[in-house]
């Protein structure tokens, strides 16, 4: 010991993590050494030897080695600790105060061998915190300056963490994988349409997707992680968590994201159903507000009947007094979905290269369908009554076939701009003037569409259904179309892409007519352009008045109006009003311009030949 100075007795206290150690190249040998050679120096005692391996002195991390030293001081084992460096012991002035305030009440010291002072004294402490307080400056600044890093890096689209499903890496940045995103699209469409956790893995399981074993866990974990719409979140559910928008590519939109969100408590209460709800968790109560549960019934007739009932008002409602109030907006939802999504993307793809359908081929096979009913009706295989309804499912498959190869040859001749949404919708409409046999009117293509097909696109694009009572009857008061739904409908609309319904006046009659944005005067005709290559279209000036809703228009009565768009931009401004100049599209009621289709000569003869022995049925012959 060197005269003067006091017996210790201390405890060596040495830790290391990996970049420290890989910073200034202290093992925990080598600190163990030189605070050894230090003690035996200074002519003190060592008590024993505590050691942190791969262990940073942040604040929060559990430290064992430093834990039992403490508790051994406490018992008075020895009275001085012992370190390389006062950042050994800890970088926080917060943690520091703590440590002090324990060593003060437990008669303990710290000696701190390179920063060269010692707490027992009031200068040594004094030192002490002086050099506390830059090593939580310096620590500070090292986590701003990674902190800064790691933002940039995440803005540029280096996300961290391991690769989602749906994604693969190229240059550290995430790129949408075309396969496995389309069963990340699935996950989320099914979910929004009630189904559980448990229910998507089953489903995923049995088509052996992406030839992986899928869990319930595994989907909650792909719902929650908004990776999926283009957003990063660090530091998850801390105090310091940070959203990152757009950092990169998305595989859902944010609606969806955030409607599966809110769906969660509703998917929760799911149960497999044996029946298909169409409005299943869309109708609220009139008298509570409770969503109405669904349940059904079979006739003798072997004709099931669907209802929905609140359990706590004990009220009915039929669901086909429903669909009847809400037939217009079903069939702009209708329309929208098999433009859009049906029918748009799908026609996109055909023009890149994929197989077109031989419907020549389909047409031959339902024909001689009809003719093995006819003759199986002459033979008396069938009554009447059947032949008429065998033969009449047989006629509806040929006309849809018709149609299918009208559609395909005027859609062979567009290029699949945005533009010819709106070219679509008008064919679609002149269609059912000048086709009605092919094009049946939007009821008819409701009816005969199956539950499954009507509950999804309830479920894509309605969030919940008002009711009320009035007169005993319930009434529809208000639609709620999911924000998704409304928002690219209101987009593509105020872009003059597609067109919506609204009632008004004209001079001929009081009718329901089409309405769509303004064009500039070469779009408009570039759309004739394309129209009159399948039919007589003209272009006609008018004049509407929004507040009175009555059209203006000098057309010739053997014109049907299919249109009307102002010819000017109009300010709208909780809705539109006054008298604005519009452009009126119109087409001759006649089918001179009927479309050459392989239509079945041989029924017309047929027809004909009926009505001429109707005819002369009573004429006698002379001989």
């Amino acid at each position: 010991m060197i005269d003067g100075l006091e017996k210790r007795v201390c405890a060596i206290y040495t830790r290391v993590s990996t970049e420290d150690q890989a910073r200034e190249g202290f093992s925990l040998g080598e600190q163990k050494k030189r605070l050894t050679d230090y003690c035996e120096a200074m002519g003190f005692d060592i008590y024993g030897y505590y050691e942190d391996a791969g262990i940073s002195a942040k604040t929060g991390n559990h430290r064992p080695e430093f834990e039992r030293m403490l508790e051994d001081g406490k018992q008075k084992k020895f009275d001085t600790v012992l370190a390389l460096k006062l950042d050994r012991i800890s970088r926080s002035v917060y943690d520091m105060e703590k440590i002090n305030r324990y060593f003060e009440e437990n008669g303990l010291s710290l000696i701190c061998m390179y920063d060269q002072y010692d707490t027992s004294t009031a200068n040594g402490r004094m030192i002490q915190r002086i050099m506390t307080s830059v090593a939580q400056n310096e620590i500070d600044r090292t986590s701003e300056r990674t902190k800064i890093g790691m933002e940039g890096a995440i803005k540029s689209g280096h996300i961290p963490g391991v690769t989602p499903k749906g994604y693969y890496r190229e240059e550290k940045k995430l790129v949408v994988d075309p396969v496995a995103s389309l069963v990340i699209e699935k996950i989320f469409k099914m979910y929004s349409r009630g189904y559980s956790h448990y229910k998507i893995a089953d489903a995923l399981n049995e088509e052996n997707a992406l030839n992986q074993s899928w869990r319930d866990c595994t989907i909650r974990r792909i719902l929650q992680n908004p990776v999926y719409k283009g957003d990063y979140i660090s530091h998850k559910c801390e105090k310091n968590e940070k959203i990152y928008e757009d950092v990169c590519p998305a595989i859902i939109d944010k609606d969806l994201w955030d409607y599966c969100q809110e769906q969660a408590p509703k998917n929760l209460k799911h149960y497999q159903r044996s029946k298909v709800y169409i409005f299943s968790k869309k109708l609220c109560c009139p008298s509570c507000g409770r969503l109405l549960g669904g349940k059904g019934t079979r006739k003798e007739s072997g004709k099931n009947y669907y209802y929905y009932h609140c359990i706590n008002c004990k009220i009915n409602i039929e669901e086909s007094k429903i669909e009847e109030q809400l037939m217009r907006d079903l069939n702009n939802i209708f329309e929208y979905d098999g433009i859009v999504h049906e029918y748009y993307f799908p026609l996109i793809k055909s023009k890149l290269g994929y197989k077109e359908k031989d419907y020549d081929k389909d047409l031959r096979i339902l024909e001689n369908k009809k003719n093995r009913i006819v003759d199986a009706y002459v033979d008396g295989t069938f009554d009447k009554e059947i032949y008429n309804k065998k033969i009449t499912e047989v006629e509806n498959d040929i006309n849809l076939v018709k149609r299918m190869m009208l559609e395909n040859k005027q859609i062979s001749k567009m290029t699949f701009s945005r533009e010819d949404l709106l070219v679509k919708r008008d064919l679609d409409f002149i269609n059912r003037i000048k086709l009605p046999l092919l094009f049946d009117k939007f009821i008819s293509c409701w009816n005969k569409s199956t539950r499954e097909k009507k509950f999804d696109l309830v479920m894509d694009y309605i969030d919940n259904i008002e009711l009320d009572i009035k007169n005993g009857q319930f009434v529809v008061t208000r639609i709620n179309f999911r924000n998704s739904f409304y928002k690219n409908f209101k987009e593509l609309f105020f872009e003059g892409f597609i067109d919506w319904d609204i009632t008004q006046r004209t001079n001929y009659d009081s009718e329901t007519i089409r309405f769509s944005e303004y064009l500039p005067e070469e779009k408009v005709e570039e759309h004739i352009k394309k129209l009159k290559q399948f039919y007589t279209v003209y272009n006609y000036p008018g004049l509407f008045d929004f507040d009175n809703r009555t059209l203006y228009l000098d057309m010739p009565e053997d014109n049907k109006l299919v249109r009307i768009s102002p010819n000017v931009p109009v300010e709208y401004k909780n809705g539109y009003h006054g008298k604005v100049e519009v452009n009126a599209l119109g087409v001759e009621k006649s089918i001179e311009d009927f479309p050459d289709l392989n239509v079945d000569l041989f029924d017309e003869i047929i027809k004909k030949m009926d009505e001429i022995k109707e005819d002369w049925q009573d004429v006698k012959v002379i001989e």
